[in-house]
């Protein structure tokens, strides 16, 4: 049994973050206690599959919050469902889990609430982040005014503020500083940015990207084999949990019209008769893939700007087209970019003209080599060098 424990606080809403805090959790099973919460089951049963205890606190946030919390993300709300309230209820939940857990650290994505509740602990708050839209991100890149403000806003959200005062716990002065951790360990590879400076307390890990089996389901790697001796391009396709049914659809109407056999993981973003509509053709329709197992047989990739899927299709060898849906994802892209393996589109308004055009160009030599060329830098261990980081810091070393 083990003496010490870390607590993950994924918003346990978002595919990305969720397999983030697992990858890294994997990694340090063998040195802790491994506990897992949230306010969501999305994706928790991701966390128990992988072996991990996982509490589902209240307040439960519905459907609806969890559309808001997205749309806020993506610029495209203006619905709030932090409320004091939900706050105030949430960081009671938090504490009360952390009293009784007493970990030695708290290691989250963003959840937004545990900034808070960890300063009120006084626990370690570890934050897993991409680059983008943190504070050395805006002070050595910024991409609009906006990005340049941002560094310099003082406002808080009420909700913060008034929960904050209740339990005498004094908020930092920058709004961006809300949302950082005693330690932030960056996930963007490290080359994208290597000229840029990092704060004393940023640490670049690399790339974190889900590993969601160890191997392919029999009948999908049979198909996969089958298309490649034919000669058939595969194309992945994917939209993660930020996508929309809208760009699914305009993606599909696309991608119906070519000789691709295309795996398109967005179950969730059609109604069971679209699917079925689908039945039968070259385009299938999936929940869930391991894309990492899927890189040996790809042509490219049409996704969206998440980071740990913008990885993996780096990590892949093979180009991708990339739809931006918020800053940080466009960001990613620009990245991709700029170095050449990858095209950015945007997603409003959406041209299927564009998309076919960027589908000719994207299987050019160009970028297929420059695409090869930074699999060969690219390393996916950011969980291993997150959980190294973790065990020297914060955890003592058991004698034996």
């Amino acid at each position: 049994m083990f003496n010490q424990t870390i607590v993950f606080t994924p918003a346990t809403f978002n595919l990305a973050e969720t397999t983030r805090m697992i990858e890294v959790a994997k990694e340090l099973r063998t040195s802790c206690n491994c506990q897992f919460f949230g306010f969501s089951t999305t994706h928790a049963a991701l966390i128990t599959k992988n072996g991990f205890p996982f509490t589902l606190l209240a307040p439960v946030l519905t459907k609806e919050q969890e559309r808001q919390i997205i749309a806020l993300d993506q610029m495209k709300g203006i619905t709030n469902p932090f409320t004091t309230e939900l706050v105030a209820a949430r960081v009671k939940s938090e504490l009360d889990f952390l009293q009784k857990q007493r970990p030695k650290v708290v290691i989250t994505g963003t959840n937004v609430t545990i900034f808070l509740s960890a300063r009120i602990a006084k626990i370690p708050l570890v934050y897993v982040k991409p680059y983008a839209l943190s504070r050395p991100q805006l002070e050595n890149d910024a991409q609009t005014l906006i990005d340049a403000l941002m560094s310099k806003i003082t406002w808080k959200p009420k909700a913060f503020r008034k929960v904050a005062k209740n339990y005498q716990l004094t908020l930092p002065k920058y709004s961006i500083e809300l949302l950082d951790g005693d330690e932030n360990l960056i996930t963007t590879f490290r080359d994208f940015t290597n000229w840029q400076s990092y704060p004393a307390n940023y640490h670049n890990i690399g790339p974190v990207f889900a590993q969601l089996a160890d191997s392919l389901p029999p009948d999908l790697e049979a198909t996969l084999k089958v298309a490649q001796q034919n000669q058939q391009p595969i194309v992945y396709f994917a939209l993660g949990s930020s996508g929309n049914p809208q760009l699914a659809r305009n993606i599909l109407a696309v991608l119906q019209d070519t000789d691709f056999l295309v795996l398109a993981p967005i179950k969730q973003y059609l109604s069971d008769e679209e699917i079925a509509d689908y039945q039968g053709s070259l385009i299938r329709i999936t929940d869930l893939l391991p894309a990492p197992l899927l890189a040996p047989y790809l042509s490219f990739s049409i996704i969206h700007g998440g980071e740990g899927t913008v990885q993996t299709a780096c990590i892949s060898g093979k180009p991708f087209i990339g739809y931006g849906l918020q800053q940080e994802q466009t960001m990613n892209l620009k990245y991709c970019e700029a170095y050449g393996n990858a095209i950015r589109l945007r997603a409003k308004p959406f041209s299927a003209k564009a998309l076919m055009q960027t589908i000719t160009a994207i299987q050019t030599a160009g970028y297929q080599e420059k695409a090869a060329k930074l699999a060969e830098d690219f390393h996916g261990d950011g969980g291993k060098n997150a959980a190294r980081f973790i065990e020297k810091k914060y955890l003592k070393k058991l004698v034996k």
